[in-house]
């Protein structure tokens, strides 16, 4: 019987620091002394939405970070050149947005690493926030591994653009990471959500960077 506590005792303390590791190794937070808010874009670049987003951050004279899916990139390198041409960042969102819980080990880094043929970034998100430990133990030798604070649910056509806004209101602080999506499920919330959330985060004197410029 104490042999059978000892083993148990010992599985749930390898798991706990095996949990420790990961939540300590990715990045949900940035740490700042000046009120810096992270926004990013994931699943582009996508015809015709991807510079409407542009033009937004152009107006509002803000900078962001594009977590990109490879084979969009591939299909819209023209698109990917604007976004590196307005001074956002790129970051790696592999090559055709797989899911890391349902995707085998060597298929899912495969596909990161084919991603970077066309992205060429130090910055991964993971699409669905889902990697599996291994996959993390990889991609964390190579990349940064960005998370969110806070995210929009903006692709959910069953919200408004103002519970879009609710969502991500309380992550316009010294730090936050913010996602939005650049995906035409998202385009209606999106765009109504995002302008208004970066003049709510000007107004609390955020300013706003790139994973590259932290």
């Amino acid at each position: 019987m104490k042999i059978f506590v000892l083993v148990i005792v010992i599985i749930f303390a390898v798991i706990f620091l095996l949990i420790f590791a990961f939540q300590k190794g990715v990045i949900w937070q940035i740490f700042h002394p000046q009120k810096v808010l992270y926004l990013t874009f994931d699943d582009g670049p996508q015809e015709n939405l991807t510079r409407k987003i542009l033009d937004i951050l152009r107006q509002e004279d803000v900078k962001a970070t594009f977590f990109c899916v490879g084979d969009c990139a591939r299909r819209h390198p023209e698109l990917l050149q604007a976004i590196r041409n307005e001074g956002h960042a790129i970051g790696n969102h592999t090559m055709h947005h797989l899911k890391g819980w349902k995707t085998p080990y060597k298929t899912y880094i495969a596909d990161v690493e084919e991603a970077e043929q066309w992205l060429n970034s130090r910055f991964f998100r993971p699409p669905y926030g889902k990697i599996s430990l291994r996959q993390y133990l990889q991609l964390k030798k190579n990349y940064q591994i960005i998370f969110w604070t806070a995210i929009s649910y903006d692709w959910d056509r069953q919200l408004s653009p103002q519970q879009c806004l609710h969502k991500v209101e309380a992550a316009a602080r010294r730090g936050g990471i913010v996602v939005f999506h650049d995906n035409p499920k998202a385009e209606k919330n999106m765009l109504e959500a995002l302008p208004r959330f970066i003049r709510m985060a000007k107004d609390k004197g955020m300013t706003f960077k790139t994973f590259e410029d932290r």
